[in-house]
């Protein structure tokens, strides 16, 4: 009888350790499926971010192949074909360098074939585009031209100022104060030209355009 009751105490832990065994199983397997998930999400991302990364490595390769196509016909003087390319590329892989770089030339010839209405319709266009940096003050630079060879000097003046202040070297924003107060001067407003000849001397007195603002503002400015 004490041998009975001894095995049987021998085989409980193995009958309560199969339960155990049981859970253990369970929360592995559970936990292998979160790793699962979890390593699938990952790859997922992964997989996103590379496939939004190489759309737009082909977009901006695409613009690239289209600005090129488009300065071949320059070099080969087929304007029209040209400014149709740009515009047609500016429209298409907005937010690109080469839509930056078309934008630009497109304001160009559209200067050159004196049509500067549009070049401020397409340059204004472009700039509430917020491009960055590198190409908005190029483009306040030539809304100024095309305003000032539309007549609204004012307007040219406000265009050259923005300019200025958009380029990160002194001797640009300088020289592009310049055409900011010529204009001014042109307008009527001479109050505005002197305040930028002003300007120049005291804020860019190395840049050459300094000595300009001086003769400059000797012209204007009553002495005595």
């Amino acid at each position: 009888m004490a041998v009975e009751t001894k095995k049987a105490r021998e085989a409980q832990p193995a009958q309560s350790g199969a339960p155990q065994m049981e859970y253990f199983g369970r929360l592995l397997q559970e936990k292998r499926r979160e790793l699962l998930v979890a390593a699938a999400a990952v790859v997922l991302v992964g997989g996103g971010i590379w496939f939004a990364q190489s759309a737009k490595s082909r977009r901006e390769a695409f613009a690239t192949r289209a600005l090129q196509d488009a300065k071949a016909a320059i070099a080969a003087g087929n304007i029209p074909l040209a400014a149709s390319d740009l515009s047609r590329l500016v429209a298409t892989y907005g937010g690109t360098s080469a839509a930056g770089e078309a934008a630009l030339l497109l304001a160009q010839i559209r200067l050159g074939q004196q049509q500067p209405e549009q070049a401020i319709e397409e340059l204004r266009r472009y700039l509430e585009s917020d491009p960055p940096d590198r190409f908005r003050a190029a483009a306040y630079n030539l809304l100024g031209a095309a305003y000032e060879q539309a007549g609204r000097m004012k307007e040219a003046a406000e265009a050259y100022e923005r300019s200025s202040s958009a380029w990160p070297y002194a001797y640009l924003k300088a020289q592009v104060l310049l055409d900011a107060a010529r204009a001014y001067s042109l307008s009527g407003d001479t109050a505005s030209a002197v305040a930028a000849y002003e300007r120049i001397i005291r804020e860019f007195s190395e840049a050459p355009s300094a000595l300009e603002a001086k003769l400059r503002l000797g012209e204007i400015r009553p002495t005595g």
